[in-house]
């Protein structure tokens, strides 16, 4: 399975979890996340090409998440995705390192998280980036067919969905901000 998602900038967050929660969707509390994103070496650039691992070590709520992404041939939002919860972040990113792959982008946001049906929801206040609703779903179909499912589901909420994202955080941040020295 992979997960599918669908990234919405929105310009006023809480109007949309205000329509979220009257379509059943309820969000858990607000949690710090700071994301440090990682590329190999010989990627000169984002977004990367298909089939590329996208590194990632996520710190909250008092623990480390490391996480390996790829993405489908042209549609950055369609990705193979394993996670495994790891107890010495420093140790995580010279093993990174020494896999010869280098941060790209140092990320910290401030995530509600919820559920409708079959859908998660995430409400993101991104540092430097704006907020952004994200709905994600994990299925083995067509993600382009999931996608464009997701998006009618949000609009017959009556949330904008005109300020699509098609790519992730990581790369709107390399592309506001250029790469990130090491850490």
């Amino acid at each position: 399975m992979k997960e599918v998602e669908v990234k919405i900038k929105v310009a006023d967050i809480n109007k949309a979890i205000r329509i979220l929660k009257d379509h059943g969707c309820v969000l858990g509390a607000p949690v710090k996340q700071r994301d440090i994103v990682y590329i190999p070496n010989e990627i000169p650039d984002v977004p990367v090409p298909a089939g590329t691992n996208v590194l990632r070590i996520r710190q909250q709520v008092g623990k480390s998440i490391f996480t390996l992404k790829r993405s489908d041939q042209g549609n950055h939002l369609s990705k193979l995705e394993r996670e495994v919860e790891i107890f010495n972040k420093k140790q995580m990113h010279e093993i990174i390192k020494l896999l010869e792959f280098k941060v790209i982008a140092d990320i910290t946001k401030i995530r509600r998280k919820g559920k409708v049906g079959e859908y998660e929801i995430c409400a993101d206040k991104v540092k430097e980036l704006g907020d952004f609703l994200e709905i994600e779903h994990l299925t083995d179909k067509d993600p382009n067919q999931a996608q464009k499912k997701m998006l009618g589901f949000l609009q017959s909420c009556g949330i904008d969905t005109s300020q699509r994202e098609m790519v992730g955080y990581d790369v709107l941040y390399v592309q506001k901000f250029g790469i990130k020295s090491q850490l």
